[in-house]
């Protein structure tokens, strides 16, 4: 048995394990998403704990309203006692006495009425952040069943990549038997076909450890072939500023901050009761035998007002005091600290939904586009037009932007759900109404607020971040009239560009009386990720820019021509963003001395019919200006 053919059959035993491990629990497993959020939400322990912190609030309230209702007390005692006085010796003697008292009180200080407000704004907290820790969770289950679906379609793109690269292999080693290819033709080929197999080990991994994180959130393994969901979106506003009032006024983590607050004022109208009298109506009957020593039964009933005042308790009550005073002080801070989360997680989802819808069009067109010039290949590496690195070339693009767009449609959808979720309404736009919600809805809580009371409401600030767009404009303008731009950087600056470009074997003077340089990045196909092995030369420009602020920077972002050329234009956008980016996060270069502008496939560097060339056109180019 050949090597292939071995790690072949590992791979199938692998994935044939994965299958029937899946099979044996899809009978009764969700298989869709809106039954897979479902379970989540109903029997994650999370959301079970909320609920019961929640009962736990309720009798806590129904225990303060007690307040208001009389205690009534019945109390028994007997004991032997000895008495003896100046004028007679009682000697020893057994005593009982029984007393039955009814005490109403009148007037505690409004102790009793502040600690019911207190309490019930906390059930009504707690209800929030049920709402809170159930919408965390159904996202949470979202996320868990996009990632799982994600996964099992990368492991199908993976299992076919690997088939046709096995099948390639074997027309290879045909025509090489037969004299028509060459043997390095062959080791190519075994050169793909490993990374094949290595993608497809990989992806694997990848989805066995989704399954392991679906399971622990919705408390079953994921059924095979999970299906696409289609999350109803009409929830979400087409504004950001709109979004973000709805967070606002829906978010269960605002509600249960506002709720907060609201307990801590009456906390602290609590603790002024220790400082006014109390005052209570009580009936007392008491029968007692042999008191004092003199033989008989003595029986005394009366209805009186009882008035207790604390002059003096070493100072608690002042201290109590200012410690509700901190904690008021401290529930503000929080709503505050609740409104700042929720403005940037929901403006940071909504902006993701934005960007990958543009995203998955683009990817959709250029899929369609990678799938035409990979049959076209394969027909023209029959004919001996395309070279053997041509066609495995094409069919990595394909298998790359084949997982680019599945890796959109799902981080799409999840960011869809996230904006539900910050803004309290996935499970409504599921249709679901959460643990116990029949029980919850029977309570008729009071969710009323005072408009007038600044306590009851978010005072949240207004204005939501504004959107980022590209003018490619005046960035394209920019950049053209970029040396005719006079004056700007010192002669100490064009200097320093100067000697540093004629001591560098990248960085090359460009034009008389210019100082410009430029330092090549290159990208793997469909990537704007930046490989380690450019650290250097973009770390020596972010240095330089740090030490010469009056010089200026243009990053021109750039791809090979394959795909659709909207695609390609963002994705050359994109490229000269992440560069950008790192110079501006991690070497500190002022963000206003660096432009980054995407050029397309417009100014290739070498030729686009060759592999070579094509992996020398996906750049980015930092120009280093002195003007």
């Amino acid at each position: 048995m050949s090597q292939l053919q071995h790690h072949a059959k590992r791979l199938l035993c692998a994935a044939i394990g994965i299958a029937l491990a899946g099979q044996a629990v899809a009978q009764d497993v969700p298989t869709d998403f809106r039954s897979a959020v479902n379970q989540a939400v109903n029997s994650n322990p999370r959301v079970t704990a909320e609920y019961y912190n929640f009962e736990a609030s309720r009798e806590s309230e129904r225990a303060a309203r007690g307040g208001y209702l009389p205690s009534v007390d019945l109390s028994s005692e007997i004991g032997r006692e000895q008495r003896d006085t100046p004028l007679v010796d009682l000697g020893s003697y057994t005593r009982d006495a029984t007393r039955f008292t009814v005490t109403q009180m009148l007037f505690d200080g409004f102790e009793t009425r502040n600690t019911v407000a207190t309490r019930n704004f906390e059930k009504l907290s707690q209800y929030y952040n049920l709402r809170s820790i159930s919408e965390a969770v159904g996202l949470e289950a979202a996320q868990a069943y996009l990632d799982t679906l994600r996964f099992q379609q990368l492991v199908t793109f993976a299992e076919d990549n690997y088939v046709y690269h096995r099948q390639i292999y074997n027309r290879i080693q045909e025509r090489a038997s037969g004299g028509v290819s060459q043997g390095v033709d062959l080791q190519q080929a075994e050169a793909r076909i490993a990374l094949a197999e290595s993608n497809l080990v990989t992806e694997l991994q990848n989805l066995h450890d989704v399954r392991a994180r679906y399971q622990r959130v919705i408390g079953d393994l994921p059924a095979e072939g999970l299906s696409m969901p289609t999350l109803p979106d009409a929830l979400i506003p087409a504004l950001r500023g709109a979004a973000l009032d709805v967070a606002y006024s829906r978010s269960p983590v605002i509600n249960a901050a506002i709720e907060n607050l609201r307990a801590s004022q009456e906390f602290l109208n609590a603790r002024n009761a220790p400082f006014m009298p109390r005052i209570d109506l009580r009936y007392r009957n008491e029968v007692e035998h042999d008191t004092d020593g003199f033989d008989g039964t003595y029986d005394e009933e009366a209805i009186e007002l009882v008035m207790n005042y604390n002059l003096f308790r070493g100072g608690s009550d002042s201290a109590r005091k200012r410690e509700a005073y901190a904690l008021y002080n401290a529930a503000m801070e929080e709503r505050k600290q609740a409104c700042i989360n929720v403005r940037q997680e929901t403006m940071i989802a909504f902006n993701d939904i934005q960007a990958l819808t543009e995203q998955v069009q683009l990817l959709e067109r250029n899929l369609a586009s990678q799938d035409q010039t990979r049959r076209a290949y394969q027909d023209q590496f029959d004919i001996g037009q395309r070279t053997l690195l041509d066609l495995l070339d094409s069919q990595n693009e394909f298998f790359d932007t084949q997982r680019a767009y599945i890796t959109a449609q799902t981080n799409l959808i999840a960011a869809r759900a996230e904006t539900l979720a910050n803004m309290g309404l996935l499970l409504a736009a599921l249709e679901l109404d959460g643990l116990n919600a029949e029980q919850i809805e029977a309570l008729k809580l009071d969710f009323s607020r005072d408009p007038d009371d600044e306590n009851a409401q978010p005072l949240c600030p207004p204005e939501p971040p504004p959107g980022i767009d590209i003018d490619r404009a005046s960035l394209f303008d920019r950049l053209d009239k970029r040396a005719a731009n006079g004056g700007g950087a010192t002669e100490e600056s064009k200097a320093a560009l100067a000697a540093m470009a004629s001591g560098s074997s990248t960085f090359v003077p460009a034009g008389s009386n210019m100082y410009e340089a430029e330092v090549d990045v290159t990208f793997a196909i469909d990537s704007a990720e930046i490989t380690s092995e450019f650290d250097e030369e973009i770390r020596r420009a972010g240095a330089f820019l740090r030490e010469h602020p009056d010089v200026e920077a243009i990053i021109e972002g750039h791809t090979c021509n394959m795909g659709e050329e909207s695609y390609n234009e963002w994705l050359s956008q994109q490229r000269a963003d992440a560069v950008r980016s790192k110079l501006v996060e991690d070497y500190g270069v002022d963000p206003a001395q660096v432009v980054a502008v995407g050029r397309g496939e417009g100014a290739p560097k070498a030729d686009n019919s060759t592999a070579e060339g094509r992996e020398r056109n996906r750049r980015v180019e930092i120009v280093l200006s002195a003007n």
